[in-house]
């Protein structure tokens, strides 16, 4: 069970960092530059403020999954260079297809007994980054307001559930620290939605959520389906649904509710494989714990279980 100082922490702070830092940031840097650097900026180092504070993991990387912040950090300053104007949609994916794969070299575990090999899972982590961030720069582009944040909030939040479920509480806490960051940068969209924009944000979010559920799956010894894993970040995706057909003649607080449904419809459908597949996997664990005792039961327990 998470603690007081986990729930301050964890989810607090992260979301009051992220939210002081888009300020600061918005008012610092030049217009263009700040729309730009801000939301990026907010979820890196709100990120970090609740790493730090956990002791999540040690700054000196010792393991593969020591180097996510490092790549958060990199996502956040990349993030928003592709973002600039002037820089081509095609520039913008290679770009984040280079970036992903240098991601990819350091969280992907080299183990010899990896299955798949190391090469098959960092080649499809950075595509499925480079995918994932080019999809969330288009819906921040062409999605103001709160929309998207709380679509990345409840993404994340999702994330912390599978990874709690597949063994981890030390992963999971990874995975909200971000979540709580994201929670921030919600608030404040809605109290703000024409000043908070998550343009060059996609890339750390993809990052972010694409990395820790990779790291939690190769640590994992746990039923959790390989489907759960690869639904959850795709979920904010499911947004482009509402670019068109009656979900964008939506308004107000009825558009944003029903615009969320088809997203929290597939992270739903995610967790619950993953609830589905841990709760398979406890019968199967009594039942072999109760394997002794049937074996030892008199001929009178045999014929009943028979």
């Amino acid at each position: 069970m998470f603690s007081i100082q986990d729930i301050l922490y964890g989810g607090c702070l992260p979301a009051v960092v992220a939210v002081f830092v888009f300020v600061v940031v918005s008012r610092v840097l030049p217009e263009q530059a700040g729309s730009r650097y801000a939301s990026a900026a907010a979820l890196t180092l709100g990120f970090l403020a609740g790493y730090a504070m956990l002791a999540l993991g040690p700054w000196a990387a010792e393991s593969h999954w020591h180097w996510l912040p490092y790549a958060l950090l990199i996502a956040s300053v990349a993030g928003p260079i592709a973002a600039a104007e002037g820089v081509h949609a095609v520039e913008r994916w290679l770009m984040f297809a280079l970036l992903g794969g240098v991601v990819a070299w350091f969280l992907v575990p080299d183990w010899d007994d990896l299955q798949p090999s190391w090469a098959v899972h960092a080649s499809v982590l950075a595509i499925y980054i480079a995918c994932l961030a080019g999809g969330l720069e288009s819906l921040a582009r062409r999605i103001p307001g709160p929309l998207l944040p709380a679509t990345l909030w409840m993404t994340l939040s999702a994330a912390a559930v599978a990874l709690a479920l597949s063994g981890s509480l030390r992963f999971a806490q990874i995975a909200l620290a971000g979540a709580a960051a994201m929670f921030g940068l919600t608030i404040l969209a809605w109290f703000r939605p024409t000043k908070t924009s998550l343009v060059g944000c996609g890339f750390a979010v993809a990052v972010l959520v694409a990395g820790a559920l990779l790291i939690g799956r190769v640590n994992s010894f746990s039923e959790v389906p390989l489907a759960t894993y690869l639904l959850i970040p795709l979920a904010p995706l499911a947004l482009f649904a509402s670019l068109a057909g009656p979900l964008s003649r939506s308004e107000g607080f009825k558009g944003v509710v029903l615009r969320l449904v088809l997203p929290i419809l597939l992270l739903g459908i995610a967790v619950g494989l993953a609830i589905a597949a841990e709760a398979g996997s406890e019968e199967m664990d009594y039942s072999m714990r109760q394997l002794p005792q049937r074996l030892n039961a008199s001929p009178i327990q045999l014929d009943a279980l028979l």
